[in-house]
This record gives structure tokens, C-alpha cells and sequence, in this order.
């Protein structure tokens, strides 16, 4: 867990703003309630989501003791009754400042040959194209093996024409993929978009170790 990283829990507006942040520091995590902003922080902040309500971001984060913040963090939001339903997502954020276009390439490549069976690990509203929010790498959702073969093999050729990071915005013209780019030109991360809302402090950690 060399890499750095952080997280963006979105849950609802089923508990006040007050709620969350006394259970935060219940749990010894020190947040403030920062209305709507990108920008990045030393501390822990809840925003604003249009979504589905709010979003509690996290720092840069690193190693173990990034993981038992996080882990800390979601069972204070769960200890406080916070919510998720199908609208809600949970994003990783991955440090790529000094990653090579030939290592941010195979990643996107890595994930489009196993976007199905990360897709197996989500419920059905994350699958494919279900969600707009984070919709499928590929052009479209596959219907079968052979078809899924077809599919990567023409987004691997786009990728290799890539250029520079900048062209991998033409191969991927929206942020909202299960595999993000964009964050790289605002964050210098790669973003993870895929997994379903949640507030399970063990299915966090073990789906950013995934990652």
C-alpha cells in the first residue's frame, strides 16, 4: 500500500450534517462541513452531492494507517445511521503523478479485460451501463465472450494511438466511465468510480486493497 490515495463516501441526507460530524469525531476522525468544492484538503470534509445528498471525502491518504482512517471514517458514518441506495457510489482515488502513459495505458487496458469480472463483485445497478454515473469502458456493455473480445481488442488500438494522457480524454470524452481519467487533469489520480454505495468499513478497505 506504497501508492497514495483517498476515498468519497456519498451517503443521504437521511442524517444532518451535525450528526455526521459528531459521529466522525467520536471515532477520532476531525472533518469540517465544506458545502460544495473540488478541492483538495488536508483534512477529512463533507460536501454536497447532487446525486444522492452528501459525500464525505477524505485527504491524501497512504499505506495502513490511510486504510484504518477510511476504516474509521465509514464505521462512524455507519454508527451515525447514514444511508446509501442505488444513487449513492463509493470513488477511489489512486495517485498517478509519476505513473508513465505506458503504465496508465495497461491499467485501462487491465480493466477492460476485467470489467465483467469486477462487475460479478457489484450489485446489478453498477453492472455494464446500468448506471450513468459510471458506465462501462468498453463502447458498450457486451453480450457475450466473443463479443467482449471484439470490444477490446478496438478500444486496445485506440489506446495504443494515444500520444500523451491528454489524447486518452478523446478515447474517454466523460469522467463518468468505472475508470476514470479526467481526475488525472484537475487531481493527478486515476479514479475509481465502479463500486456501489456503501458504509461497510470492511467492504471499503477490501475493495481500495483491490484497487
Amino acid at each position: 500500500m506504497s501508492r497514495r490515495f483517498g476515498v468519497e463516501i456519498e451517503f443521504l441526507s437521511t442524517i444532518t450534517i451535525e450528526q455526521a460530524l459528531t459521529s466522525l469525531r467520536d471515532f477520532g476522525i476531525q472533518a469540517a462541513y465544506e458545502g460544495y468544492t473540488h478541492c483538495t484538503t488536508p483534512h477529512w470534509k463533507i460536501v454536497t452531492d447532487g446525486s444522492c445528498g452528501y459525500e464525505l471525502v477524505s485527504p491524501v491518504l497512504e499505506g495502513e494507517e490511510g486504510l484504518e482512517q477510511v476504516r474509521k471514517a465509514a464505521a462512524a458514518l455507519e454508527a451515525a445511521g447514514a444511508k446509501v441506495d442505488r444513487r449513492c457510489g463509493l470513488h477511489v482515488h489512486f495517485d498517478a503523478r509519476r505513473m508513465s502513459l505506458k503504465s496508465i495505458k495497461n491499467i485501462f487496458k487491465m480493466w477492460l479485460k476485467f470489467e465483467d469480472v469486477l462487475d460479478a463483485f457489484q450489485p446489478a445497478s453498477r453492472r455494464g451501463n446500468a448506471n450513468s454515473y459510471c458506465r462501462t469502458n468498453l463502447p458498450y456493455a457486451p453480450s457475450g465472450a466473443g463479443d467482449h473480445s471484439r470490444l477490446c481488442s478496438e478500444m486496445f488500438r485506440k489506446i495504443d494511438e494515444c500520444r500523451s494522457i491528454e489524447d486518452m480524454k478523446h478515447v474517454y470524452p466523460s469522467r463518468y466511465q468505472k475508470l476514470n481519467i479526467h481526475s488525472y487533469f484537475r487531481h493527478q489520480t486515476i479514479e475509481v468510480r465502479h463500486h456501489a454505495g456503501t458504509t461497510s468499513p470492511e467492504k471499503i478497505t477490501h475493495w481500495v486493497r483491490l484497487m
